[in-house]
């Protein structure tokens, strides 16, 4: 469920997939190249995902190491992981925001577990709200996962009392938050900079982009790429999320159906969602 656990919109206020972890306990995560990080796990705060660990992998892999210059802005930090890893990788000049204040909290946590100096520039910010006006070479993020849902599926998680356990904005309103996403970045964007943005398929990729070149009369201020794929299965983080699964693949079903979202699934039932980096860049021409 990326989006959930990498860089969710709001706090995790549930049991994470890992029921046998502690809170404070330290994990740790290896990214290639010798990177790795410790982090600390706090059950208010969600831990990082196979997507998130992906996307950190992609990192990594795309961006060269010992560039103390290159501005970077991690959106939607969560416990930090990628804004951590790009310090790892020699970056000196990173700003990292979350619309929850426990996360940023326990983010900091996290830094000054990794290094003996906190360098990380901080903020409380939905999306770039709160940021100070500035342009980054390479801005990360990882938006919620599941488009908006249905008024149906939303009454249904409010009866069960869903809000409160998680937060419906933690995994649903993706296609929403892309879309404000995508208008404001230019403006945070250096003219050769990129973003790097983690999509899951049931967001509805397609429908998205689509929408957004409409609405620039088909001639929209960014262009794309994809980066890479990979297909992860469906995970229900939390009982409360498993007692839903019926309603949620009805809901899921509902959206492929008028080509909004997009999935497979194997003889046995089980869910497969499509994880897709997408860089997206200023129109060259």
């Amino acid at each position: 469920m990326q989006g959930l656990i990498d860089h969710g919109i709001a706090c995790q206020q549930h049991q994470t997939s890992n029921p046998t972890t502690r809170p404070n306990e330290i994990y740790q995560l290896y990214f290639g190249l010798g990177q790795s990080l410790n982090l600390a796990h706090d059950p208010e705060v969600f831990k990082v995902s196979l997507a998130g660990i992906r996307l950190g992998h992609y990192l990594v892999q795309s961006l060269a190491p010992n560039a103390p210059d290159r501005s970077i802005l991690d959106i939607g930090t969560g416990s930090g992981v990628h804004a951590l890893l790009m310090r790892k990788l020699g970056n000196r000049n990173i700003t990292a925001i979350d619309v929850c204040e426990k996360s940023i909290a326990q983010a900091k946590i996290n830094e000054a577990l990794n290094f003996k100096q906190n360098e990380i520039s901080f903020y409380i910010s939905d999306l770039f709200s709160g940021l100070p006006k500035q342009k980054f070479q390479t801005v990360i993020f990882n938006p919620p996962g599941w488009r908006t849902p249905s008024p149906s599926l939303i009454q249904l998680l409010e009866k069960a009392d869903q809000v409160k356990r998680l937060p419906v904005r933690s995994m649903f309103y993706g296609d929403d938050v892309i879309s404000r996403f995508l208008e404001d970045l230019p403006a945070y964007l250096e003219p050769m900079g990129r973003a790097i943005v983690g999509l899951n398929s049931l967001v509805g990729i397609r429908d998205v982009l689509e929408r957004y070149s409409q609405q620039h009369g088909g001639h929209p201020p960014l262009q794309y790429k994809l980066a890479e794929r990979h297909t992860f299965p469906l995970i229900h983080y939390s009982s409360q999320w498993q007692s839903l699964s019926e309603h949620l693949q009805y809901e899921f079903s509902d959206w492929a159906k008028r080509d909004l979202a997009a999935y497979s699934i194997d003889e046995d039932g089980n869910i497969y969602w499509s994880y897709e980096i997408v860089e997206f860049f200023h129109r060259r021409s």
